[in-house]
């Protein structure tokens, strides 16, 4: 009787854990996919960073689908969470590397670009770049096995920092709010 009793209590859990798989906790509270914007900033505080940009347009009506990126970070001892909403509803959930406290940060070299890994990092330890471009690619598609793959845009930015007059300037790479590459390029 007692490993029937254990057994129904681990199919209730594996239940439990299944249908809680695409939330998100914070603290006591269980935000789930789909959810609004203040849905989400009632349950987890506002965050850290917001960065939105458009994801389609349509020629003579203009943009027709956003997307915006929350971040929240915690500190150094747990994970930077970025929250993606398409069009106002919560889509997806990732955590990206360890926090880190953002006082006492040191003013931005070329130095300090190489150790950022992603968006809301970037702008919190350099601030606004000089300038930026946004582009929205398709990757190229690949067979998998008797499908295709469903192509998902990726958001490629190019930032450019330009630091003082005897040092180049640095462009940032970021694929989908991750640096990716960061390059030298000739000033003035």
């Amino acid at each position: 009787m007692s490993n029937y009793r254990h057994l129904i209590a681990l199919l209730v859990l594996s239940a439990l854990a299944s249908s809680a798989q695409g939330a998100l906790r914070c603290g006591s509270s269980l935000v789930s996919d789909d959810a609004w914007p203040i849905e989400v900033e009632e349950s987890c505080g506002p965050p850290d960073y917001i960065a939105e940009y458009p994801s389609a347009t349509v020629p003579g009506l203009g943009v027709v689908q956003t997307e915006m990126h929350w971040y929240y970070n915690p500190g150094p001892q747990r994970f930077i969470r970025r929250l993606t909403f398409r069009n106002g509803k919560l889509a997806q959930v990732e955590n990206l590397g360890y926090g880190f406290h953002t006082t006492n940060m040191d003013t931005c070299a070329p130095s300090t670009l190489r150790h950022v890994q992603n968006e809301y990092e970037l702008i919190a330890r350099c601030g606004e770049p000089a300038s930026r471009r946004i582009e929205w690619q398709l990757p190229t598609p690949r067979r998998r096995s008797e499908t295709w793959q469903v192509l998902q845009p990726v958001l490629v930015q190019e930032w450019l920092y330009d630091f003082s007059s005897n040092q180049f300037r640095q462009v940032v790479t970021l694929k989908n709010g991750k640096v990716v590459g960061i390059e030298s390029r000739k000033g003035r």
